[in-house]
């Protein structure tokens, strides 16, 4: 495919792959670069973009699993498992120092509760908690009932507030 088709057929949708990044990813910066991504990996494979039938689709695709990847990346999951313990854990610190390590370790036993969980519970978890969607957003997206997110999400939680109870008793 020449520069110019690739410039008359797939710049066009450049929209299209941003508000899909944009749907999938936690902040409009990482929806920039998983963009750019995907027109960088287009024009990688230009030559063999004649065979495809729908462009559209294609680049719908293409962008959906750049966005997926990305939200698998090691540095991605280890700054939205840092978010969530910040969210669970709502203790007011202050400044006294006892309440800050206390803070910290229930943060490190949190995250590692969350990394041991397994898919669909840490997919469930990580979705609602780091995202922030909705029940109805979370069960679209990895394709479960409404209704099952709803309780797994509460079993989660539960289990969550125990984890954090043990801190408190030692």
């Amino acid at each position: 495919m020449s520069g110019a088709t690739f410039t008359e057929i797939y710049l066009p949708l450049r929209d299209v792959v941003y508000a899909v990044c944009s749907s999938l990813m936690k902040n409009s910066e990482d929806a920039n670069d998983v963009t750019q991504d995907v027109y960088l990996k287009l024009w990688e494979i230009r030559d063999e973009l004649d065979r495809v039938e729908n462009p559209k689709a294609f680049v719908i695709r293409t962008a959906r699993n750049r966005c997926l990847d990305k939200l698998k990346s090691p540095a991605v999951a280890r700054r939205n498992e840092e978010d969530a313990a910040s969210l669970l854990i709502e203790a007011d610190s202050g400044t006294d120092p006892h309440a800050l390590l206390v803070e910290k370790e229930q943060r490190k036993r949190l995250n590692r509760w969350v990394k041991g969980l397994k898919e669909p519970k840490r997919s469930i978890f990580r979705l609602r908690q780091f995202e922030m969607l909705s029940n109805q957003e979370t069960a679209d997206k990895l394709g479960l009932q409404e209704a099952t997110v709803r309780s797994t999400l509460s079993r989660l939680r539960n289990e969550a507030r125990q984890i954090l109870l043990v801190d408190e008793n030692r």
